[in-house]
C-alpha cells in the first residue's frame, strides 16, 4: 500500500511540473523564440497569441515581452504588443541577413517552413541539417540558388527533379545567386519554424544587432 501511495503521489506531482510548464510557470525563452518574436509582432498580437503561435508558456512569453519594452523595441497598446520605430529598424536589419520563415509545400506531410539566408558563410550541409534536428525539426534541407535553380549544393541536382511542387514553393522566395535555402519540417508549425531560423543564427548570429542580442542576455 506504501509503495502504491508513493507511485501515485509522483505520478500526480508529474502531471502538476507538466501541467505548470504548459502553463508557462517557467519562464525561459531562446534567441530564435526572440528573433520569430520580432517576426510576428509586424502586426499587433496579444500574449496569448504569441505564446500558441510560439508553443511556447505564457510566463516565458511575457519574460520576453517585457526584456523587448525594456530594448525599447516594442510598444503596446488594445489590440496587443507590436514593434516600434526602434523595432522596425532591428527587424529591417535582421532581414538583410536571412529572410522571414515561410511555409511551403509539405514534406513527408508535415508542416515546413523555409527561408533564405543572404551571403551565407561556408558552410557544411550535413552540419547545418544536424544544427536543425537539434533544434527538433524532424528533418531539414540545405539547397542553394544557382544559374536560376534550386540545387543540393552537394552534386548540384536540381531540386524539382525530385520535388517539383516544392522547388516551385520555394522559387516564389525569390532567391538570388548564391543564396542559400533553409528548408526544414517537424510535427508542428512552431518547431518547423524556429528550427529554420536555428539554422539561419547559425550562420549569422555574429552578425545580429546588437539590441536583439541583448534579449538573450
Amino acid at each position: 500500500m506504501i509503495k502504491t501511495f508513493i507511485y501515485q503521489l509522483s505520478e500526480t506531482i508529474l502531471r502538476g511540473e507538466e501541467m505548470s510548464w504548459k502553463r508557462g510557470a517557467y519562464p525561459e525563452f531562446t534567441l530564435e523564440d526572440a528573433v520569430a518574436t520580432l517576426f510576428l509582432l509586424k502586426t499587433p498580437r496579444g500574449r496569448k497569441q504569441i505564446s500558441e503561435d510560439l508553443d511556447l508558456g505564457e510566463g516565458s512569453v511575457r519574460t520576453l515581452l517585457k526584456k523587448l519594452a525594456k530594448l525599447e523595441l516594442i510598444e503596446s497598446k488594445q489590440k496587443g504588443h507590436y514593434l516600434n520605430e526602434k523595432g522596425l529598424n532591428v527587424l529591417f536589419q535582421i532581414l538583410t541577413l536571412f529572410s522571414e520563415p515561410a511555409e511551403v509545400e509539405k514534406v513527408e506531410n508535415m508542416p515546413t517552413y523555409a527561408l533564405i539566408v543572404k551571403n551565407p558563410p561556408q558552410f557544411k550541409s550535413i552540419d547545418l541539417r544536424d544544427e536543425a534536428i537539434r533544434y527538433f525539426a524532424k528533418g531539414a534541407m540545405i539547397l542553394v540558388y544557382k544559374a536560376g535553380e534550386i540545387v543540393f549544393p552537394e552534386d548540384e541536382r536540381p531540386l524539382k527533379e525530385t520535388l517539383p511542387r516544392l522547388a516551385e514553393d520555394l522559387k516564389k522566395l525569390s532567391p538570388k545567386e548564391g543564396d542559400l535555402i533553409v528548408v526544414t519540417w517537424a510535427e508542428n508549425r512552431a518547431d518547423a519554424i524556429k528550427s529554420a531560423i536555428h539554422v539561419a543564427l547559425t550562420l549569422k548570429k555574429n552578425e545580429l544587432p546588437k539590441e536583439i542580442l541583448e534579449v538573450g542576455e
